[in-house]
């Protein structure tokens, strides 16, 4: 059905959308994108906070007491009647605007030019550089995210008012995936110094536009109807709604990678998935029905099953699954915002939907880090539970959904004559913003495949180049200069995003193939960044990622300059604690097949775990026929000790005499040429290893192995 055209003013809604036709309405557009900007800064807020909690529990592997800081997100339970009432129109823009400048401006990463001034492992205020981060951000969080939940709940007057509330913070998802794009997972305006006042400058825009909207319509009342939403079920659809926009839309990048598949170019049907469910989001009789609540469970289910280190194939098939589940809950915000907002207690729906977010969170972490979580607070329940997580999310989205009255819907009491509530597609002004999403992504998208890491383009950066009259002829090295570094999450000592820093080590030593140990990143702790897609383009490297986020490790990966020819993800042996990771792949050096071998053991504290996952990995080397060797590991024991021993018996030499404890360079049938240990500085808290080898006379035979 088409809509009518707007009346003008004394029409409620005419302020905020325009008609099907005529002129583009300016008034509209501005309206929509100044709320888009600061829906999108909240959006980037809530992503990023998760992140900003988990680092020193993360250091310490264990509570902190960091954890407590999560209450930052619960402020919607004070949305008592005269604070929703105080946050109405100006004032709440102004609040808004104030508690987002703070938290940008709490998020500047300063110089530190005496590390010895600051303090790193107290958590004392205003000492300890992240956790007054923590604090100040966490407050403009606090208030902002108050402020964005009031608009869920409003309750206006008009649909369009709502509508522009719902479909704004949909826009902000999108975007925000969007321009993690051209900037390889990481999100500029919560990571840099330029952005961050860039961003601060569009906040105070876009406030500066809010308030010079009439409050007059934007504050007008209904009556909520008779049949007003449940509390319960819509706090559950809220919560669940939320947790999963976290998981799978707060980047491009995650679906593919549980799927072992690369980010891009599968990113790009990530983001054209999210849009689809913005346009679909107002078919409600489809999306709140129980038979695709059913379909969306056993798509849920199949994904999961999909995930984790797969043929292309199956991944492919699942790629499909991830784009349809993205689409479904991208488009249940309208659906659930609606009902939000024809709630008579919001106090009580809000209680509900952060219980409900606060455990399927926890499950996100669970899954990962239930090693460090005690018994009683149910870790080794959920060790591993990747799968049912998704469609414990799922059914959450479902909850909220269900009984929602696609005919009349809970905006009014009975059909607006100016604006029906059957009207199934979005308002004109979101489907111009939904064009300029298309046409970045399209931008953005070109721009990828420019710095995507080809063979052309890795042979252009690192291979000599012999020109001649009559051709041009790139040759590769003939020297490993291999590297091992666990540089935890890409975080610096101080908890700020360290890749720059991290592909400026990297150059300059001069390594050409690196092993990377916890580098897995696409979680909600540590806001689905992706260090490896990072690298790989900046440093114009072969990668192999490692097992997927889905196997539920911390991660290795591998950086080559030389091409990959095969790769094995190996899950090791773990009875007792967290999973290890091994990545067994074979690159070709001077012609001569050489395995790289990459993986992380366990923890110290399980002993059995270690010593089966060090008979795994020389199981492993002894299988490899005395192919050439580089073994970049970080095993977790002494010098000198059983698990040492049995790796050594295996075949493999160490590279020094040197006690270690946990990283370690091995090799066999090399020739070492250097050995290197260097300090990391503030970069990380670890050593990096930095080793030669040359191809043995001896293995030219193997040349065509």
């Amino acid at each position: 059905m088409n809509q009518k055209k707007s009346g003008g003013s004394s029409n409620a809604g005419g302020a905020y959308y325009g008609s099907s036709g005529g002129s583009l309405p300016l008034r509209s557009m501005s309206s929509l994108a100044g709320e888009t900007i600061l829906a999108f800064f909240n959006w980037s807020l809530v992503v990023e906070y998760i992140s900003i909690i988990w680092f020193y529990p993360m250091g310490f592997m264990g509570f902190t007491g960091m954890e407590a800081f999560l209450v930052m997100m619960f402020t919607p339970i004070l949305l008592f009647g005269f604070v929703r009432h105080f946050l109405g129109g100006k004032t709440g823009v102004l609040v808004r605007m104030a508690a987002l400048l703070v938290a940008l401006a709490a998020l500047y990463p300063y110089d530190i030019n005496d590390p010895k001034s600051v303090e790193k492992h107290e958590l004392i205020l205003w000492k300890n550089p992240h956790v007054t981060k923590t604090v100040f951000v966490g407050i403009g969080l606090a208030l902002d995210w108050l402020c964005q939940c009031r608009a869920f709940i409003a309750n206006a007057g008009s649909n369009q008012r709502r509508e522009r509330v719902a479909f704004s913070y949909m826009m902000a998802i999108v975007f925000h995936a969007l321009i993690r794009l051209p900037y390889l997972s990481v999100n500029p305006f919560m990571t840099w110094k330029n952005w961050i006042v860039f961003g601060a400058a569009l906040v105070v825009f876009a406030a500066v536009v809010l308030l010079r909207e009439s409050t007059e319509e934007s504050e007008r009342r209904r009556p909520v109807m008779e049949d007003a939403s449940s509390p319960l079920t819509t706090g559950i659809g809220f919560g669940g709604v939320l947790f999963m926009s976290q998981l799978f839309l707060s980047t491009y990048g995650v679906i593919p990678r549980w799927l072992n598949l690369g980010p891009y170019p599968a990113g790009i049907l990530v983001i054209v998935a999210m849009i689809a469910g913005v346009v679909i989001s107002k078919k409600t009789s489809m999306l709140t029905s129980r038979n695709t609540l059913i379909f969306m469970v056993v798509v849920g289910a199949l994904y999961g099953f999909c995930s984790g280190t797969v043929p292309t194939a199956v991944g492919l098939f699942g790629l499909v699954l991830g784009c349809i589940l993205v689409s479904y809950t991208m488009a249940l915000w309208n659906v659930i915002i609606e009902k939000m907002s024809n709630t008579q207690r919001p106090v009580s729906m809000f209680i509900y939907a952060f219980i409900t977010y606060t455990i399927l969170l926890f499950w996100a972490i669970y899954v990962v880090s239930y090693k460090f979580v005690p018994w009683y607070l149910g870790s080794t329940l959920l060790r591993e539970r990747h799968q049912t997580m998704v469609i414990a999310g799922i059914l959450a989205m479902g909850a909220g959904a269900l009984n929602f009255d696609s005919e009349r819907g809970p905006s009014s009491p009975k059909k607006d004559s100016r604006h029906s509530s059957i009207v199934s597609y979005p308002p004109r002004e979101v489907f111009y913003g939904m064009f300029v999403g298309l046409v970045l992504l399209l931008l953005f998208s070109v721009n990828r495949n420019l710095s995507h890491p080809t063979q052309a383009a890795v042979a252009g950066n690192h291979y000599e180049r012999i020109v001649t009259p009559t051709s041009v002829e790139n040759i590769p090295p003939t020297e490993i200069k291999s590297m091992i570094w666990t540089i935890h999450f890409g975080y610096d000592n101080y908890g700020r995003n360290s890749f720059p820093n991290i592909t400026d080590a990297i150059r300059s030593h001069g390594a050409n193939v690196i092993g990377l140990l916890e580098s897995d990143l696409s979680r909600i702790m540590t806001s689905n960044r992706d260090l490896v897609e990072w690298l790989a383009s900046e440093l114009h490297m072969h990668s192999d990622f490692g097992p997927a986020p889905s196997q539920n490790t911390w991660g290795c990966a591998l950086l080559s300059i030389f091409p990959i020819e095969s790769s094995k993800h190996v899950i090791l042996p773990s009875p007792e604690g967290e999973l290890a990771c091994l990545i067994d792949a074979i690159i070709r050096v001077d012609g001569v097949a050489v395995n790289v071998i990459v993986t992380h053991f366990g923890n110290t504290e399980d002993k059995l775990d270690r010593k089966l996952q060090a008979e795994g990995a020389a199981a492993i080397v002894s299988s490899n026929n005395n192919m050439p060797t580089v073994f970049l590991s970080y095993i977790t024991e002494k010098t000198g000790g059983d698990n040492y021993k049995t790796l050594l018996a295996a075949g493999l030499e160490d590279t020094t005499t040197l006690k270690r404890y946990c990283e370690y360079v091995f090799y066999r049938g090399l020739e070492m040429t250097k050995f290197e240990r260097w300090s990391c500085g503030e970069i990380s808290d670890t050593e990096g290893q930095l080793t030669n080898f040359k191809i043995k006379k001896s293995a030219s035979g193997d040349a065509t192995n």
